[in-house]
């Protein structure tokens, strides 16, 4: 049997070479994005606004959920003192 590299399953999902699926972040950042766009768009009304804004806080709820038991690598920066520090300087 021949081997050949994987390819993509969907618009979202890829595998590297062992087959692990690795998730393309870029479209999560886009929608993100996209979401932030429209909640702040001045033609739309209150009520798209306060609906992007609550899909924004389920996506944020469900990062910080996925972080809760993250595991710690060796030589990653300081994730969460990064955060902080942006927090304080009013930048997040």
């Amino acid at each position: 049997m021949v081997k050949t590299k994987l390819q993509p399953h969907n618009d979202r999902v890829y595998y590297n070479e062992e087959g692990m699926i690795i998730p393309n972040s870029e479209k999560a950042c886009h929608i993100i994005w996209e979401l932030s766009y429209e909640m702040n768009n001045p033609r739309n009304d209150g009520w798209t606004g306060s609906d992007m804004k609550k899909r924004l806080w389920d996506i944020k709820m469900a990062v910080d959920k996925a972080l809760i038991n993250a595991p710690d690598y060796v030589g990653e920066p300081a994730y969460e003192d990064i955060y902080i520090m942006e927090k304080l300087k009013g930048k997040v």
